[in-house]
């Protein structure tokens, strides 16, 4: 029987959503869930020249709830037609965001324009994850950068910040996600969130590594298992004058090819804030000339799939198809990690960062 969640994701300014889409379509994806996105309607309107400095925030804010409806059926019709029994619907800011910009008396003015009331839109979502501003607590965070279309200050960051988490108080489904030491902690929490109200306990991002040997009996093996999925993966470094560490990659699965950009930088000597946004395909390809041809390309195949609540996936890099890098989900419980039988490890490889992308694109061997 399909089973289809709606899950906003909403927060202030700089606050890592775009990180999420980006990490939570191949989380998800990869653990057999169908997913799709819908992004935020404002940044589509202004991007596209219709903002609230052409035309005022009130009457901006009417056409931005009625896209918003629009795509959020469009969205769901997909969904009842999509192959796959589990679909997640992302959406970037629900309707209550725009409460935040004009206030409740005139919001209920514009929704009752759409023949809705306040006490209908909770029920339109099956899930909201609350992301905090940057600009509460890690202010040197706050950047413009990842966004076009983004102009508010600190301040009114941290105000849009306190309107959305009033104009949502009431969901039955609410999470809070707040700022961490390390952005990727934050991630991995608001990722987790989702899981857990799945009602799925799979931890994100915790893995033991080896190296294992690979042969085409073991990859049978992998294709015998359940929840069993592969996927084709392209991964370019690019060039970067500041120091950071940036790339693009090519996911293909299903047929379907899913394009990300992703840069790392450090605010410190132990912090480092790694953000991730989709890309179109014509995206991708503009950043072709500013590839580093210092690194070699990650060229690679991932196969995947789900055993005990554990989730497995062995990457095969195409400089050595007789090896791979196993990484199992590091259980919750205290639960001895279980390797599967058919399976000859090699060494342990859990925290050498000679096995990471960025030190195999460089060597080019295990």
């Amino acid at each position: 029987m399909k089973t289809i969640k709606r899950i906003v994701f909403t927060g202030g300014p700089c606050s890592g959503k775009t990180t999420f889409t980006s990490r939570a379509q191949q989380v998800f994806e990869e653990r057999g869930y169908r997913v799709i996105i819908d992004h935020e309607s404002a940044t589509d309107l202004i991007s596209g020249g219709i903002s609230p400095a052409t035309m005022g925030m009130y009457e901006f804010q009417k056409y931005c709830i009625d896209l918003q409806l629009k795509k959020e059926e469009i969205c769901y019709k997909a969904a009842q037609e999509i192959e796959g029994e589990k679909v997640l619907i992302f959406i970037d800011r629900g309707i209550f965001d725009d409460m935040a910009y004009v206030g409740r008396e005139d919001f209920e003015k514009i929704i009752a324009d759409f023949g809705m009331k306040v006490d209908e839109i909770n029920d339109r979502y099956d899930m909201v994850v609350h992301l905090v501003t940057a600009a509460k607590g890690k202010e040197e965070a706050y950047t413009f950068a990842n966004n076009a279309a983004r102009y508010e200050t600190v301040e009114e960051a941290r105000k849009m910040d306190d309107m959305a988490l009033m104009s949502w108080d009431s969901h039955p489904n609410r999470v809070i996600i707040g700022n961490e030491n390390v952005f990727e902690i934050k991630m991995i929490k608001a990722i987790q969130s989702v899981f857990e109200y799945l009602g799925e306990g799979t931890p994100v991002e915790r893995f033991d590594k080896y190296l294992i040997e690979v042969n085409e009996e073991v990859l049978e093996k992998f294709r015998s298992e359940a929840n069993y999925s592969t996927s084709h993966i392209i991964q370019h470094y690019l060039k970067s004058e500041n120091g950071y560490e940036r790339r693009i990659r090519s996911r293909e699965r299903d047929s379907d090819t899913m394009y990300t950009y992703s840069e790392a930088n450090y605010l410190s000597s132990n912090e480092r804030i790694k953000t991730d946004r989709v890309l179109t395909e014509r995206e991708y390809k503009d950043y072709f000339h500013q590839i580093d041809h210092d690194l070699n390309v990650i060229d690679k195949m991932r196969y995947s799939f789900i055993k005990k609540d554990l989730f497995y996936k062995l990457d095969v890099f195409d400089f050595d198809t007789s090896k791979g890098i196993l990484s199992i989900d590091r259980p919750s419980d205290g639960r001895k990690v279980e390797i599967p039988e058919y399976v000859t490890v090699i060494k342990d490889v859990t925290g050498d960062r000679n096995y990471k992308n960025y030190y195999l694109a460089k060597s080019q061997k295990y």
